[in-house]
């Protein structure tokens, strides 16, 4: 159900009265408005914007006057806005005297709005019915269904603004979801669906505290609107309900079913997610928090870039200021976050420690710095007036804590408090519920201890445990009830016998057994199958399946894959697209190619080179000749002239005539754009003033309508994340872009849309993004007990437990690890209920690693899945270049990380245009320090302090710890002069008849090799460096000492036995015979060229 389509049909409803009213197919806002008055019995005042009536606002109601007052200093298409915006009040909120302001991003530009706190509204409840509104207004100047007629007759974004007299902003939205999602009508939600018994009691519980246990499928959200209806019904004022969800969508369907369903008010529940709940609050009360009244909430990216600012006033003792912070700061963060939704501030943190043995010395010293980092992170917060997503809990709570008085009036509002998804609170959350209303108010909450799959990020399966416990403790054990939903109307008998032996063969079952549950459907005779099959086969088999169910009238939609990671998804919708399957898998979103061609366009003017024309060889009109593309490169090095687009605007001698064609082209595709534009207006641009990207619209097959999904998408995150004022660029977009593809953060994008639920395409996702979800098949992949099975995997990496103690969490070692073993036995809980007709679990084939409750053959038939794996593999291809006459070792290792990233910036000549942090030149400054000491024999200090001054770095006094950081790195190379005979200037190795360059090095007094470095990873470059012993300097080196001047660590390393099967040996055979591929790893995230990645000259 999409929760928006009542307010489209209530707009489709009074647009046909006003269009009948005054005689015009396609009328303008003012021949559309004109007739409102008579045709609707309401009154129009235009008003002064100061206009005490006003109450501050731009447009308001005044019901029972049956009157709307609207500003009159705004253009006549904002004037069309607002009024259809207090329409859209009209027509939806609950029929009660009251008053509210329009708001409309075109009328005021939201200058301090963060893209953190656009994600938080998205999936909130704040202003819900602002948003609503906002829907009717749009749906009642510019309906989808016109605006796609518009279009397919030629009319164009601002013509159409134009024309019809509808702000530019609505032109766009509404050509967005006309063209790139699926046409769907706008349909009610279905009556909800009358209660059970167990439903029935658990909905009109009269208990003070009530417990309800909804297993998988046997209606939660039902019982909860059933609830709400209830408490309506006796007489509870809808404002007095509060409804915390975890979704958005969950909040507003709640709201939809009980307006739908004619519950007098429903509108005026608060419905919505806890943080979103939290941010109401603030924004309430921002005063006492010391913050705005537009509050603004740091994303990742921001909270980063902001700690990297703080370095240098802090002294940090473990975290080396030599490496890049945007390497080792998201993790800092993540500890803090966990520490704060805990309520575990840095002196309590400490405090926690000191209590508990001794660890080793580097442990304690990360430890000291993740609290002077927090103490440092907290303060830049506060004084820079930002908050983090925990805090939009952790700052009410502390609030309430300590001064409750001065929230008490927005606290007590509520004397109902529904909480759905119990099992998912984390410590905090339970905090702040505690803290709502006053002494009678009843708390209801309903969840599944089961389906508790979130420890792993601070969720409690205590909040469901001691439940009557918290409660007994305030002395109301007469008032606390536990209920349970006993019918699920899911799944067939033979999949409910597979959910509850995973819920009884389960950790949980000697402490809190399973309840009951009887299904509602008649037997399928359809049984569950375990398919064992070797994992490289596991697509082939999925595939299969999928196939199978297809041709048995179980659509591609109608089937879900589920599995337990991210890149395990990813892996299986890459080998099912190869299979010829459609998949609805949208990914990275900047890695998908139609998204790329858009990033290009943007580089084409924010960078020096014109790298990004080889991510537009796709359009024909925009291939540049590669003797075009090299000219262009090489003008770029010469000045700022060719630089950031420039050559667009001027003649370029020696361009061909194809390029000048594709010049040509470029500029009537651009316009008058430049890197200062704004990064959505560009986009919107390309899409609805030119069309570019959009493809054929008429082609409806599941690719090109998920293709279509991807960009509504990537549209929608460029608004989202769109930045403000001076940074509203589209190259300050860029640098956002590159960051978070460094930090790993996806893409600033919205969930997907209702309309995506017609695409014919099976849907992928991890467990974790399963729940609340069914499909009538499911794929449950790469299961094993290592994931799912009640004992604990091997620990190859303890550290992030030693720095997080669960001492530090509220929790002891027991619980801890209790709790991930529940976690481990829900997986596969949730995963295998979320099916309805048909399941199929995928296993390996060593029957000693399938969980236990899935080796009951009398609940699942064994087969033999596939043996042969998928046709095809890492696409390569063959590039015309000759191998160099001499390649750097640094080059070569690059080469072998990414055969297609070296094309790129050692064959075309594409400079590498990144941010660089100071770190990365202070490194070169140690090492440039050291070789004038040891070839120069420049006294150590003096050899550092000229090195230092030589590359744009702070000073001492500007940046202590790095100074000193660089230093102690710079001392750790002089160190080692004692053993050292001489220096080695650059040499040459050879191997497989290629020439390759070393860097300069040190020869110790037994004649072995000495290698100074920066890096950190010594394995790799230990293991590399072996063939190159064979012949360096012309002559066989038996030892190579390779020192990290970061780590303070050393490794050796002797020449390679077998030369010929080093992987030094067979890249240069790759290099020689021209083979270029993609090479999937962690460096991609770091690459200058993704945006044209795969794209060959």
């Amino acid at each position: 159900m999409n929760p928006f389509d009542r307010a489209r049909i209530q707009a489709m409803d009074a647009r046909a009265k006003l269009i009948a009213a005054c005689g015009e197919t396609y009328p303008s806002s003012e021949q559309l408005l004109a007739v409102v008055e008579d045709t609707l019995g309401l009154a129009i005042e235009w008003v002064a914007p100061d206009d005490y009536a006003l109450c501050g606002g731009d447009a308001l109601i005044q019901r029972s006057m049956l009157t709307i007052l609207v500003r009159n200093d705004v253009r006549q298409e904002e004037k069309a806005y607002l009024l259809a915006h207090e329409l859209g009040h009209w027509y939806l909120d609950s029929p009660q005297l009251q008053q509210g302001s329009a708001s409309s991003s075109f009328l005021a530009d939201d200058a301090g709005e963060s893209a953190g706190s656009a994600v938080v509204d998205g999936y909130g409840a704040w202003g819900r019915q602002e948003l609503q509104a906002n829907v009717f207004a749009r749906e009642l100047l510019l309906p989808k269904s016109a605006a796609r007629a518009l279009w397919s007759n030629g009319w164009r974004s601002r013509l159409i603004a134009t024309h019809f007299l509808v702000p530019l902003e609505v032109v766009r939205q509404q050509l967005s979801d006309a063209l790139l999602l699926p046409d769907v009508a706008p349909a009610l939600p279905a009556p909800t669906h009358p209660p059970s018994d167990a439903q029935r009691r658990a909905a009109q519980a009269p208990e003070k505290y009530v417990n309800v246990v909804a297993g998988p499928g046997t209606g939660k959200t039902t019982t909860l609107v059933h609830r709400v209806a209830y408490l309506i019904a006796s007489g509870v004022p809808a404002d007095k309900i509060l409804v915390m969800t975890f979704t958005n969508r969950a909040a507003q369907e709640l709201v939809e079913r009980l307006t739908v369903a004619n519950v007098p008010n429903a509108s005026h529940i608060w419905a919505g997610t806890f943080h979103s709940f939290g941010l109401e609050l603030l924004r309430k009360h921002y005063q006492l928090f010391g913050l705005t009244p537009q509050i603004k909430v740091a994303d990742l990216l921001q909270q980063v870039r902001m700690m990297v600012d703080e370095l240098p006033a802090l002294e940090l003792k473990y975290f080396f200021r030599l490496l890049n912070p945007y390497d080792w700061l998201p993790d800092v963060l993540k500890t803090i976050h966990r520490l704060k939704e805990e309520l575990i501030f840095p002196n309590e943190y400490l405090a926690i420690l000191q209590k508990l043995p001794a660890v080793d010395p580097d442990i304690a010293l990360e430890r000291e710095d993740i609290a002077t980092l927090y103490r440092a992170y907290e303060a830049v917060l506060r004084r820079e007036g930002w908050v983090d997503y925990p805090d939009l809990m952790v700052r009410p709570t502390i609030k309430a804590r300590e001064d409750r008085s001065s929230i008490a009036a927005f606290l007590d509002q509520y004397d109902h408090v529904l909480v759905d998804e119990y099992q998912d609170v984390n410590h905090v959350m339970i905090e702040f519920v505690k803290t709502i209303g006053l002494p009678r108010r009843h708390l209801w909450v309903v969840g599944d201890i089961r389906q508790a799959i979130h420890h792993w990020r601070g969720a409690s399966i205590q909040s469901l445990l001691k439940f009557d416990e918290a409660y007994v403790a305030r002395g109301q054990t007469d008032s606390i009830a536990r209920y349970s939903l006993d019918i699920n109307r899911r799944s067939a008998p033979e999949i409910l016998r597979v959910v509850e032996k995973a819920g009884t063969d389960h950790v949980l079952q000697p402490v809190v057994p399973l309840d009951t549950v009887s299904a509602s459907r008649p037997a399928s005779g359809i049984m569950p199958n375990l398919i064992q099959t070797a994992k490289d086969a596991q697509s082939s088999s999925i595939a299969a399946q999928i196939e199978q169910c297809r041709v048995g009238g179980h659509p591609y939609g109608s089937q879900g894959i589920i599995s337990s990671t991210n890149s395990q998804v990813d892996k299986l919708a890459y080998d099912l697209e190869r299979a010829g399957i459609p998949v609805l898998h949208i990914g990275e979103l900047n890695e998908r190619a139609e998204v790329k061609e858009f990033m290009c366009l943007m580089q084409l003017l924010t960078q020096r080179s014109p790298g990004a024309l080889l991510g537009l060889q796709g359009y024909s009109d925009l291939s540049m000749p590669a003797s075009d593309v090299a000219l262009l490169t090489n003008l770029s090095k010469l000045g700022s002239d060719y630089q950031h687009g420039r050559w667009l605007k001027q003649p370029v001698p020696g361009l061909s005539p194809q390029g000048q064609q594709v010049v040509n082209a470029l500029n009537e595709l651009l316009g008058t754009s430049t890197r200062n534009s704004r990064p959505w207006a560009f986009v919107c641009d390309l899409m609805f003033e030119k069309g570019f990207g959009l493809g054929s619209l008429s082609d409806q097959s599941a690719t090109a309508q998920i293709q279509r999904l991807a960009l509504w998408q990537f549209l929608y995150g460029v608004r989202n994340s769109d930045g403000a004022g001076s940074e509203a660029t589209l190259s300050k977009f860029l640098v956002r872009e590159d960051f978070r593809r460094y930090l790993e953060q996806q893409s600033a994008m919205r969930s997907l849309p209702p309309e995506a639920a017609v695409i014919d395409a099976v849907r992928l996702m991890t467990v974790h993004g399963s729940k609340g979800l069914e499909f009538d098949v499911v794929h449950m992949a790469n299961v094993e007990n290592s994931r799912f099975g009640a004992d604990a995997p091997p620990r190859f990496d303890d550290r992030k437990a030693l720095l997080l103690p669960p001492e530090t969490l509220n929790s002891t070692a027991q619980l801890r690890a209790a709790g991930e073993a529940i976690e481990r036995n829900n997986l596969l809980y949730v995963g295998v209920s979320r099916a309805k007709d048909r399941l199929n679990v995928y296993c390996g084939t060593d029957m000693s690693k399938i969980p236990s409750p899935l080796c009951a053959p009398s609940i699942l038939t064994p087969i033999s899945g596939a043996v042969n794996r998928l046709v095809g593999g890492v696409s390569s291809a063959r590039v015309p270049m000759t191998a160099p006459a001499t390649i750097s070792f640094s080059v070569l290792d690059g080469f072998m990380s990414c055969s297609l990233q070296y094309h790129y910036a050692h064959e075309l000549n594409l400079p590498a245009e990144q941010e660089l942090d100071v770190a990365f030149r202070a490194r070169r400054s140690v090492l440039a320090g050291l070789e004038y000491f040891y070839r120069d024999g420049v006294r150590s200090q003096d050899a550092f302090e000229q090195a230092w001054s030589e590359r744009p770095l702070p000073s001492r006094a500007e940046d202590k710890t790095l100074f000193e950081h660089a230093k102690l790195a710079f001392d750790r190379g002089t160190a080692l002069q004692p053993g050292i005979a001489h220096y080695v200037p650059e040499s040459t190795a050879s191997v497989n008849g290629q020439v390759i360059t070393m860097p300069w090095m040190l020869r110790d007094d037994n004649g072995g090799m000495v290698w100074l470095r920066t890096g950190i990873g010594l394995s790799e470059i230990s293991n590399n460096v072996r063939p190159i012993l064979e012949n360096l300097g012309g002559s066989r080196c038996d030892t190579i000492a390779i020192h990290s001047l970061v780590t303070g660590r050393s490794k050796s390393s002797v020449p390679s036995v077998r030369v010929t099967t080093t992987k030094v040996f067979k890249a240069i055979s790759a290099l020689r015979t021209g083979e270029r591929s993609t090479s999937r790893g962690d460096h991609c995230n770091r690459c200058a060229y993704s945006t044209i990645c795969g794209q060959m000259l």
